[in-house]
Formats: structure tokens, C-alpha cells, sequence
């Protein structure tokens, strides 16, 4: 089980202290997400991995090797899908699921993309310095279509009602696809 863009590890922590699975990869490419984590749930181990690395290229070298891989607002948010989805399929074993949680639309309003480009956002470094973030948010017809496209089968697509009021208040789409058990021909 691996969660793609971990963060501080949140997730994956709760799933192994709780759950207790053979081994869940919390892989984060940020160096200070990284570091928090290590600070937060380095006792954890070996149960808990807690990797630094681009998630596309930790993915590309684990060809067949997950039985779960999910994302809670983090490495399906941040990196394009059309890179993404592809090795995450092959690094699920057959029948294997990929899960994520993403927003329904941005939240300044924005609606949802209908094609595969990132809005740009305005964010700090660690140290306070501008920078900007790439995030997909799409419709959900594109998610279910690059789900396909990637030779993933069995795409759900769920809108959960926003639980907060107000204008920043966005819906999530829960997201869920899974790799054939058998190739497909």
C-alpha cells in the first residue's frame, strides 16, 4: 500500500498504527514534508515507510508491487495525471485499486477543467519565499477518461457534498479504479 503525495504521513501513519497492513510507502516529494513526517512517525517503522522521492519515479521502479495505492488531496492534485496514472496502473498488481480525493472545482469557484491542464497557484516555500504550485482539478468525465486511457477498468467516480458553508466550501470526488485482473486484449 502506498500513499502517493503523503505529506506529513497523517494517513499512512493512522492506517499503520491502526491497521497495522504488511508495510504502507508514505512517499512525499517535498523535503520539509519529509522531514515532518520523520519527526512525527520515524517510531513507526519499519511498518511505516517513509519515502522522499518524485512519486511518478518511485512508481516507475515498482512495477507491480502495490496492492492499494491512494491519495488523500496530494500526488493526483500536484502532478499531471497523464504522467501519473499511467505508472500507478503498472505498479498495481492485477486487480489491484488506485483510491484518491480530489476537489470537485477550485476553490476560488473556478470550475472543474474539462482537459488536462493545471491552474496555477500561489503558495509559499518553507523558508517563506512565493511560489507556485501546479494543481489538476477536472471534471469528472476527464478523471474517468485518463483512468481509461491509463488500462485502469472499474472507474467510480463519487461527488461527496463539501461538509463546511460558504464560498470556499468545495464538494470532493472520491475517485476509485482498479487494474485488470487479466490483460485485456
Amino acid at each position: 500500500m502506498a500513499d502517493l503525495g503523503a505529506g506529513p504521513a497523517r494517513h499512512a501513519a493512522h492506517l499503520a498504527r491502526y491497521h497495522r497492513p504488511a508495510r504502507v510507502d508514505a512517499v512525499d516529494a517535498s523535503a520539509a514534508q519529509h522531514a515532518l513526517a520523520t519527526d512525527l512517525y520515524a517510531p513507526l517503522a519499519p511498518r511505516l515507510r517513509l519515502v522522499h522521492a518524485d512519486v511518478v519515479a518511485w512508481l516507475r521502479a515498482a512495477p507491480a508491487a502495490y496492492d492499494v495505492l491512494y491519495s488523500v488531496f496530494g500526488a493526483l492534485d500536484f502532478t499531471d495525471p497523464r504522467d501519473l496514472l499511467p505508472v500507478a496502473a503498472s505498479a498495481l498488481r492485477p486487480g489491484g485499486r488506485l483510491v484518491f480525493a480530489t476537489l470537485a472545482r477550485h476553490v476560488t469557484g473556478e470550475p472543474a477543467a474539462a482537459e488536462p491542464a493545471p491552474a496555477r497557484i500561489p503558495a509559499r516555500t518553507p523558508d517563506g519565499q512565493p511560489a507556485t504550485l501546479f494543481r489538476w482539478v477536472l471534471r469528472p468525465h476527464r478523471w474517468a477518461a485518463l483512468l481509461d486511457a491509463a488500462g485502469l477498468v472499474d472507474v467510480v467516480v463519487e461527488s461527496l457534498p463539501s461538509a463546511g458553508q460558504g464560498p470556499s466550501a468545495v464538494d470532493t470526488l472520491l475517485v476509485s479504479a482498479a487494474r485488470p485482473r487479466r490483460a485485456t486484449r
